[in-house]
């Protein structure tokens, strides 16, 4: 029987990391290139042979296109949407075509490895929520021949606490510290937990330091990169206590840090990783146990959506009926009820915040509905977001079977809380 793999994947503009679950050692495993077990960066990056007709991915195309003559394809991350078209050999290609064949030839190039492996599931983390994005890896399940939802997509941040808080929890007993230093520059995180509230509160505060903090600003100097970190950790660490720093992004592979090493591990653990990310996607792809702390706390975040949204049962004990339960990213929370009305035109729709417990209430009411006899008049409820605080509630007559046709009247009610 074939091997089924949960799989992580860190799609970044210039590369990828893959990592899959080892059932044996009971956590991810990043895999390295086949030619250059030192690195776990696949570059993005797609070869076509003249010569042979053949195509390469990753490293190989890096090394193939110096001893073959044949078309190098980058930039593929950032013209994923482009339905632009190139001649290739006797073919033509979209680079939304390219983009989808460099994912699954990554993917393919880990499985190769083991005879007969397949996917069971895919979690791919990108650094931050990209419609474009999100568009193009739509197709992706088709050219993988996977179901729909065998496939999700998450961020660095969400990734991340999917990896910290899959560690030991002695090192989340007080605030956790996230720097994340690539090629745009410092990004902090500070990741805080309020255990006063039931469910418990993470709440994540983020610092954008790549305006003072980018590779550009240092041209080599080391000892000027290293004085102006440690600047920014003596900064952010005297705020709270912090029980342990985890290091991730390219700028920290070099070794420059000195001073501000010493004021990291003044009394706290240090952890440096480039596959961070792609090990809490892999996390999230397994999810079950390791899905736990999304239970036990309520995740605040600038992308989560803080708030439930649901119906009031329209009756004496107006009970809250969920639709769309917060603490998810917007982009990925979907909600979808059906109901059937008693007597009334009415629907109130309630926004609960997870923070106040407050509620904001609406009311819509649902003209051009025919007569009908009481408890036969069905509808569907959905919730859509633009972003993590603004949305609309779409109301569909379904009508009631044969006897009570469906009028198609769609209401749409939009909301900003």
């Amino acid at each position: 029987m074939a091997e089924a793999y949960y799989i992580g994947m860190d799609l970044c503009p210039e590369s990828t990391q893959i990592s899959f679950y080892n059932d044996i050692k009971r956590e991810p495993e990043t895999v390295n290139q086949l030619n250059n077990k030192e690195t776990y960066m696949m570059p993005n990056i797609l070869f076509y042979s003249k010569k042979t007709g053949d195509w390469y991915v990753g490293s190989e195309a890096s090394e193939t296109r110096f001893k073959e003559e044949g078309i190098i394809l980058d930039e593929l991350y950032n013209n994923a949407r482009s339905e632009s078209t190139i001649e290739i050999g006797e073919s033509k290609y979209t680079y939304r075509q390219l983009f989808l064949m460099m994912i699954k030839m990554h993917i393919d190039s880990f499985l190769y490895r083991y005879e007969g492996a397949v996917v069971k599931k895919l979690v791919i983390t990108i650094p931050e929520y990209n419609r474009d994005l999100f568009k193009a890896l739509s197709g992706l399940h088709k050219e993988l021949n996977l179901d729909k939802e065998a496939i999700s997509i998450t961020s660095h941040l969400d990734s991340g606490l999917y990896y910290i808080f899959n560690q030991s929890s002695d090192l989340w007993v007080n605030s956790v510290a996230l720097f994340d230093y690539n090629t745009d520059g410092l990004k902090y995180y500070r990741i805080d937990i309020s255990r006063s509230k039931t469910p418990e509160v993470i709440s994540v505060t983020e610092e954008d330091y790549s305006q003072q903090f980018n590779m550009s600003l240092f041209s080599g100097d080391n000892i000027l990169m290293d004085n102006t970190f440690a600047k920014i950790v003596e900064h952010e660490m005297k705020k709270t206590y912090i029980s342990s720093v985890f290091l991730t992004g390219l700028g920290f592979s070099e070794k420059w840090m000195n001073k501000s090493r010493n004021i990291l591990c003044q009394g706290r653990r240090v952890f440096a990783g480039q596959n961070i990310y792609t090990k809490g996607a892999c996390y999230k792809a397994v999810g079950g146990e390791y899905e736990e702390f999304y239970k036990r706390f309520f995740v605040e975040t600038q992308e989560n959506v803080l708030f439930d949204v649901g119906i009031s049962s329209g009756d004496e004990e107006d009970k809250f009926i969920p639709i769309a339960l917060g603490g998810r990213q917007w982009y990925n929370i979907k909600g979808n009820i059906n109901i059937i009305l008693d007597d009334t035109d009415i629907v109130t729709i309630v926004y609960k915040s997870r923070v106040s417990e407050q509620e904001m209430r609406e009311s819509v009411k649902l003209h051009g509905i025919p007569k009908r006899p009481n408890k036969t008049s069905k509808f569907s409820i959905e919730v859509e977001f633009e972003t993590p605080n603004k949305g609309a509630v779409v109301i569909k007559d379904l009508g009631f079977g044969k006897l009570f046709p469906t009028t198609n009247k769609i209401y749409r009610k939009e909301f900003e809380v």
